[in-house]
């Protein structure tokens, strides 16, 4: 009879051991939470504290800190984005139109001389071949500047500045040509001027107005577009100003204190800062308005008005080069030249000091521009008279002439008269360009101080509160 074999519990693979160990594994996987138990325990515990009193106070504080700092921050980047454009608008943008300005000018001026100094026939006089040889001078310069100071965006008026360049040396080369030939008396040289002219009537001078359009239509919707007051910022420092007035009554029913004063303190902090960018918006945005109305607005119409004469004055040149009988353009000159003194008398010294008038003459430019145009209205009919008499040569002598009674002269005198109101103009503008910019020249950094302060006052204010419940 054999002896039974002897086993150790737990060692076989399908022993006792062996089922106790699975049975274990079960259990603690049935007890085990699911993977979002945890995440939904944790926003129900967050939740329940939410609802009670501290809680209640520590979101009320987090939500005024956020809404006084936001508040704060986005005044203090809209100050210092108008300082930024007050800046680029005084370096950058108006330069480009004054040059833009100033190159028509010149071209005109250049023009009107090589005509002129071509009627004199033979070695034109000094002083008209130096006057035409400084306006291409200052056209070149003006080109450079307004080069300079353009956006590299901007490739249209880049592109359009570089044909006038090019033009501007065929000019000069036709007009040269016409100057040789002029001086030894050969004919074809009237030929040469009046394809100068042309050129410089149909094709250079238009696009240099174009070009001063589009800078000067710049400077004024730069300047219109910081012409309002900062509103988005005037809403969110009023809406911490309600978030910290409401706090401050809900911790007086709840606590029965009735002046909590680190609120109070946040509170007035908040008011100082409304306060301060609204005396800083309001006033920017005044002068802003102030420089569009009594600087861009008048400089745009006299540059225009300035512009406007000076083709006349071509005109009258060109017609004594082409021998042009001068009855058919009088009728048009007559009309423009009328227009340009409308123009100057608006801004005359007003009658009445509160009738809201725009005054440009306080050196007396514009009263000089005004008979200056009279004298050079009356001069050039009396010279129309003697062309029309036969008298060429007299009309050439009045319409050139730099003596007394001369039309040449009196041109001259009112150009000068418009570039000096001009002048005026472009001073007042940059003037409260650079005061809107100085007037919140601090602004950011006390407006961003002072919603720390308010911020940090609503931290003092409410935490001992918190602690009275814990």
């Amino acid at each position: 009879m054999g002896l039974p074999t002897l086993t150790r519990p737990g060692r076989s693979g399908t022993g006792t051991g062996s089922a106790r160990t699975t049975d274990r594994t079960t259990d603690k996987a049935d007890r085990a939470p699911g993977p979002r138990r945890p995440v939904r325990r944790r926003a129900s515990r967050l939740w329940n504290d939410v609802l009670t009193t501290p809680g209640r106070m520590t979101l009320f504080a987090v939500v005024a800190i956020i809404t006084v700092l936001v508040g704060g921050i986005v005044a203090s980047n809209t100050i210092t984005q108008r300082q930024s454009h007050h800046e680029t608008l005084l370096a950058e943008v108006e330069p480009v139109a004054n040059a833009s300005q100033t190159l028509y000018s010149s071209l005109t001026i250049a023009d009107s001389a090589a005509n002129t100094a071509f009627i004199t026939g033979g070695i034109e006089p000094a002083e008209l071949r130096d006057r035409y040889l400084q306006a291409i001078a200052t056209s070149s310069s003006s080109i450079i500047a307004a080069s300079q100071g353009l956006d590299r965006n901007d490739t249209e008026s880049i592109d359009q500045l570089a044909h006038i360049n090019a033009q501007l040396t065929t000019y000069t080369g036709l007009v040269e040509t016409a100057r040789t030939n002029n001086r030894v008396a050969n004919p074809v040289g009237s030929a040469y001027l009046a394809s100068a002219s042309a050129l410089m009537q149909d094709t250079i001078l238009p696009a240099a107005a174009d070009l001063y359009d589009r800078q000067s239509t710049s400077v004024g919707q730069s300047d219109r577009e910081w012409s309002s007051p900062p509103w988005g910022s005037f809403f969110l420092l009023g809406l911490a100003i309600a978030v910290l007035v409401l706090m401050q009554q809900w911790l007086w029913k709840l606590t029965a204190r009735r002046v909590n004063p680190a609120l109070a303190l946040a509170g007035l902090l908040v008011v100082a800062t409304f306060l301060l960018t609204m005396i800083a918006g309001f006033l920017a945005a005044n002068d802003n308005a102030k420089g569009l109305s009594e600087g861009a607005a008048p400089m745009n119409e006299l540059t225009r008005q300035r512009i406007n004469a000076q083709k006349v004055r071509a005109q009258e040149t060109l017609n004594l080069v082409r021998r042009t009988d001068p009855e058919g353009s009088a009728a048009e000159r007559a009309a423009i030249l009328s227009g340009v003194r409308d123009t100057l008398t608006v801004y005359l010294e007003p009658d009445e000091p509160t009738a809201g008038g725009i005054s440009l003459d306080s050196n007396g430019a514009v009263t000089s521009a005004i008979e200056s145009l009279d004298q050079w209205m009356a001069a050039q009919n009396r010279a129309d008279s003697l062309y029309q008499q036969g008298d060429y040569v007299g009309a050439i002598t009045i319409s050139s002439g730099q003596g007394e009674g001369a039309s040449g002269a009196a041109f001259d005198r009112f150009d000068e008269s418009m570039q000096d109101a001009i002048e005026e103009a472009r001073d007042t503008l940059r003037t409260r360009i650079d005061k809107a910019r100085r007037t919140s020249s601090n602004g950011p950094d006390l407006i961003m101080a002072l919603s720390t302060l308010a911020a940090f006052a609503v931290v003092v204010g409410v935490a001992p509160r918190i602690r009275e419940y814990l």
